[in-house]
């Protein structure tokens, strides 16, 4: 077996005739945090319940640390599983909520010292007697988290984590859980719909649909160079076009432009070019028509902050384009029905598959 600390090997499951899950292999190193990213219905939560064990796979195997768990119950794994409700007890206070999975393994001291060093990690040995309903959003969810962690599991699974919080709060909590698992050096898997979460909290991901991994990496490589057409319009804002080789050149019909690329094939092919990379500025006289180039109008503008996020409309086709905002660049700000001219470098160019 390799070095692989979770192993899944051929896992499928059908509900009547529905396939959720399709022959998913997946191999997951020790002390990685793992994201598993996909649409409602891509199968990501039927995985991870199977590696919960609070579902049976049709066929296929699970091995964590090189034991085969795949036929063990739950409560026989050596893992714990954060639900996206949190399940804590509301007639329980904090302290007993955080020693409830270990009450009965070890002695009153032991419990205690337990319960005290997971709460000092987690910021939360203040509120050790509060009720579960005086506790906000954000402190629910580091109790549910001690409450999983306390056991010391091997493996800890976690189903959207942090649906349950405001952006602010999701935005700080992603910081706090990533710094946590590295010092505990405990595997995480999670699954996530929310494409900035996933990459923001994963090591390495996965991009799951119609009960398949399509492809999986680290976030910069599945951003960056996605394999799929799927993939690249899933994470992150993507401009596709589709181009055509005509006379040893290659040809955007849609942008009626010349593409310059490194790659070269005789097919025709389907490129991708992330809104980051276009640069804009103000359509005047002297501007050189080159490849990879086109002159457009503003379709529509939204300020975002540091980024002003422009719709820009040449030949019927229209092109996301985020423009950062210096407040020195004289461009960064193009009304609405402003003619513009976009470019992009020929790094910039992504081949995907349809």
């Amino acid at each position: 077996m390799d070095n692989a600390f979770l192993k899944i090997e051929g896992i499928s499951k059908s509900f009547g005739s529905l396939k959720v899950l399709d022959n998913i292999n997946l191999n997951i190193s020790k002390s990685e945090f793992f994201g598993l990213l996909g649409a409602s219905g891509s199968g990501k939560t039927t995985l991870l319940r199977i590696l919960g064990g609070f579902e049976k796979p049709d066929s296929g195997k699970i091995f964590l640390d090189d034991n085969d768990i795949t036929n063990l119950e739950s409560f026989e794994r050596p893992l714990n599983y954060m639900f996206q409700s949190y399940a804590l007890f509301p007639h329980l206070n904090v302290y007993k909520n955080l020693e409830f999975g270990i009450k009965d393994l070890f002695n009153n001291f032991d419990i205690k010292d337990k319960v005290n060093r997971i709460s000092n990690l987690l910021s939360i040995e203040k509120l050790l007697d509060r009720r579960i309903f005086q506790l906000s959003g954000g402190e629910q969810q580091r109790v549910a988290l001690g409450r999983c962690l306390i056991k010391e599991p091997k493996l800890l699974l976690l189903d959207e984590p942090l649906a349950a919080l405001d952006k602010k709060l999701r935005s700080k909590t992603q910081l706090e859980l990533t710094t946590l698992q590295k010092k505990l050096g405990i595997t995480f898997v999670f699954v996530t719909h929310d494409q900035e979460e996933a990459m923001s909290l994963s090591d390495k991901m996965a991009i799951m649909k119609d009960g398949k991994i399509i492809e999986h990496s680290n976030p910069e490589n599945i951003y960056e160079n996605p394999k799929t057409l799927y993939t690249a319009n899933f994470v992150g804002i993507a401009n596709i076009l589709k181009i055509s080789k005509k006379n040893n050149s290659y040809f955007s019909d849609e942008l009626q432009i010349p593409i310059s690329m490194n790659k070269n094939s005789d097919n025709n092919l389907t490129i991708l070019i992330r809104p980051e990379k276009i640069k804009i500025s103000s359509l005047s006289n002297d501007i050189v028509n080159s490849p990879n180039s086109f002159a457009g109008k503003i379709l529509e503008k939204s300020y975002l902050g540091s980024f002003t996020r422009y719709e820009v409309i040449s030949k019927n086709k229209v092109i996301t384009v985020l423009d950062q905002n210096f407040s020195n660049n004289k461009d960064f700000n193009f009304p609405i029905g402003t003619d513009v001219f976009c470019n992009w470098k020929k790094e910039s160019i992504k081949i995907v598959e349809d």
